[in-house]
């Protein structure tokens, strides 16, 4: 545990940060102290983190984290695909236990918003749900960089030059 949790740490590479919290959210699942550290990620500058920290926290099954992620449901810095990942993650939290766990808790297969209740196509589904996720954050990315360009000094200098 001490080594995820330095690797999961500020200042290391956002992938090692992602797999770290991963990983932690693997283990003890009925140490709340892990539940605290993964909320904390919650408030990450970084999408990745953040989006790894809301599927930890619901796979760890642990509902002392519905709090936290009711929290940043609330909070003005939220993307437009976070809202309802975020509301799977607590669905999932406040109903554990309904007879199929998932096949990889860290990746928030099985959410019941995202599964439109079709047993049927349930990997369908889960593989189209990867493939959104993966476009999101990387749209949420490209959005990011476009911001920094623009907010270069030369791009807001006071208005518009006509």
């Amino acid at each position: 545990m001490p080594v995820l949790l330095q690797w999961s740490a500020a200042g290391k590479p956002i992938d090692s940060r992602m797999a770290a919290i991963n990983s932690l959210a693997r283990l003890q699942k009925d140490n709340k102290d892990i539940t605290k550290q993964i909320a904390a990620y919650l408030t990450e500058p970084h999408f990745p983190v953040r989006m790894a920290a809301i599927y930890a926290l619901g796979g760890r099954g642990d509902a002392t984290a519905i709090p936290a992620l009711e929290a940043l449901l609330k909070s003005d810095d939220l993307s437009i695909e976070m809202a309802p990942m975020i509301k799977g993650q607590i669905a999932r939290l406040k109903k554990p236990a309904d007879g199929k766990p998932s096949a990889n808790p860290s990746t928030g297969e099985g959410d019941e918003e995202f599964a439109y209740g079709a047993a049927g196509e349930e990997l369908t589904t889960d593989q189209r749900l990867e493939k959104l996720e993966r476009l999101l954050v990387e749209m949420s990315e490209r959005l990011k960089s476009m911001e920094k360009r623009s907010a270069d000094p030369q791009a807001v200098s006071g208005g518009c030059s006509v």
